[in-house]
C-alpha cells in the first residue's frame, strides 16, 4: 500500500495540478477555444506546465542543493515557507501571461486566467496558514480542481457530475495516500481542500465583481 501511495502522491504531484485544470479547461470547453487550434491549445499548456512545474521544481531543488532547506519532502513548516514563495511568484506569473490584453501575443484565455490566479490565492492562503500548521499540498490541489470543475459548469456544455464524482474520489484517493504515508493527518488534509476549494471560488465568485 506504501508504494501504491507513493506512486499516487508523485504522479498527482502538487505543482502538476494547474496543467490539470488546464486540461480540465480544455476538455470541458471546447465550445469556446476550439476554433483557436491545437496549436494553441498546445502552447496554452506548455506556457502553464513550464511556470508552474519547471520552473518551480528546478528552483526547489536548486535550493535542496545549496542545504537551503533540509528535504525535497518539506516534512517542516519550514521547510515550505521559501518554495511558498517562489511557487507563488511563478503562479503569478502564469496568471499574468493569461490577462486579457491586446498587447498579449498568444490568445488569452479568461478560464485559464481565473483559474491560475485561484491556484495563486490558494498558494498564499497556505503560506499564512503554514505558519501555525502544516497543510497538505496535494490536498489543496484536488480540492482546486473540484472548486474548478464546479466554476466550469457555468461554461461547458457538457453534463459535468460524472466528472465531479470522479474528482470527488480521486481526492479521496490522494488525501488516503498521504495518511497512509503518514505525511499529514486527516485535519491537515481537510484544511488543504478547503483551502484549494476556497481559491477556485474567490476567483471564479468573487473576483470578476471588482475586474
Amino acid at each position: 500500500m506504501k508504494k501504491l501511495s507513493k506512486a499516487i502522491s508523485l504522479l498527482f504531484h502538487p505543482l502538476l495540478f494547474p496543467t490539470f485544470g488546464t486540461l480540465l479547461v480544455l476538455i470541458t470547453n471546447p465550445n469556446l477555444f476550439g476554433y483557436l487550434g491545437e496549436k494553441v491549445h498546445v502552447v496554452w499548456v506548455f506556457i502553464v506546465f513550464a511556470l508552474t512545474f519547471m520552473f518551480p521544481a528546478i528552483w526547489i531543488f536548486m535550493m535542496r542543493r545549496l542545504e537551503m532547506i533540509d528535504s525535497l519532502e518539506f516534512e517542516n513548516a519550514n521547510d515550505r515557507i521559501i518554495p511558498y514563495i517562489a511557487t507563488a511568484t511563478f503562479y503569478l506569473w502564469a496568471t499574468w501571461m493569461f490577462k486579457p490584453s491586446v498587447t498579449m501575443k498568444i490568445p488569452p484565455n479568461i478560464l485559464l486566467f481565473y483559474m491560475l490566479l485561484g491556484a495563486s490565492i490558494a498558494i498564499f492562503l497556505g503560506f499564512f496558514i503554514n505558519i501555525f500548521t502544516k497543510i497538505s499540498l496535494h490536498a489543496i490541489g484536488a480540492g482546486g480542481l473540484i472548486g474548478l470543475l464546479l466554476a466550469l459548469a457555468n461554461s461547458s456544455t457538457y453534463d459535468l457530475r460524472p466528472a465531479l464524482i470522479i474528482l470527488i474520489v480521486l481526492a479521496g484517493l490522494i488525501g488516503t495516500a498521504r495518511l497512509l504515508l503518514g505525511a499529514h493527518t486527516i485535519r491537515q488534509i481537510l484544511i488543504g481542500y478547503s483551502i484549494g476549494f476556497a481559491g477556485q471560488l474567490i476567483a471564479f465568485m468573487i473576483i470578476p465583481h471588482f475586474l
